[in-house]
C-alpha cells in the first residue's frame, strides 16, 4: 500500500465516530493480503481478519468477494478495503457483501481506498503493469459514491488527483 492511501485511509477513519484508541471490535480486512504495508496499526486493538483471493501474509480466509454466500453474514463491526476495486471487474458486489457483513450492533463502518481517474494501471500484487489476464479499470469517484449510497445511509467520498485515488467512508447499513 502505498503512503497516501494509507493515509487517506486514516483521514476516513478520523471522519467517523469511531474511537480508534479503545476499538477493540472485529475488523474484515477484504484484500488483507499484506503486499506493501498494511492499515491494520490504524486500529491496533482490532481483532482483525483478513481475507482475500490469494493466500499471504495477513490472509485467514481465502475467498472470492465477489461471491455473498464466502462471507459470514453480519460478522465485523467494521470492514476495510484497500486497494482492492481497481483489480476486480465486479467491486459492486464488495460493497454488497460488505454491507451484508456488518453487524447492527456496531458502527456498520466501511473504508474504502481506490485507483482512481488518472491513476497508472498496477498490478494486484504490486507489479508495475497488470499481468496478462489480470483485471484493472480505475474506479470513478462518483460511480464509487453512487454505488456506496445504495446500501448506507451515510456516505463521503474524497478524490485526489495526486496520485489519482479516491478514498470513501460509508456507515450506517440500509437494511
Amino acid at each position: 500500500m502505498h503512503p497516501e492511501a494509507h493515509d487517506g485511509f486514516a483521514r476516513m477513519l478520523a471522519d467517523s465516530d469511531l474511537d480508534v484508541d479503545a476499538f477493540d471490535g472485529a475488523v474484515l480486512d477484504f484484500g488483507g493480503r499484506d503486499i506493501n504495508g498494511s492499515i491494520r496499526d490504524l486500529l491496533p486493538k482490532a481483532e482483525w481478519l483478513g481475507v482475500d483471493i490469494e493466500p499471504g501474509p495477513g490472509v485467514f480466509l481465502v475467498a472470492d468477494l465477489t461471491t455473498l454466500g464466502s462471507l459470514p453474514v453480519a460478522h465485523s463491526h467494521v470492514i476495510a478495503c484497500t486497494e482492492v476495486f481497481e483489480h476486480v471487474r465486479e467491486w459492486r458486489q464488495i460493497v454488497r457483501a460488505a454491507a451484508q457483513s456488518l453487524r447492527p450492533d456496531g458502527p456498520e463502518l466501511f473504508i474504502v481506498t481506490c485507483a482512481s481517474t488518472g491513476r497508472r494501471p498496477h498490478g494486484a500484487s504490486g507489479e508495475m503493469d497488470p499481468p496478462p489476464g489480470e483485471w484493472y479499470a480505475n474506479v470513478d469517484p462518483e460511480d464509487l459514491r453512487e454505488v456506496l449510497e445504495r446500501y448506507f445511509v451515510d456516505v463521503h467520498v474524497e478524490f485526489r488527483a495526486n496520485p489519482g485515488d479516491a478514498y470513501a467512508r460509508a456507515q450506517g447499513v440500509r437494511r
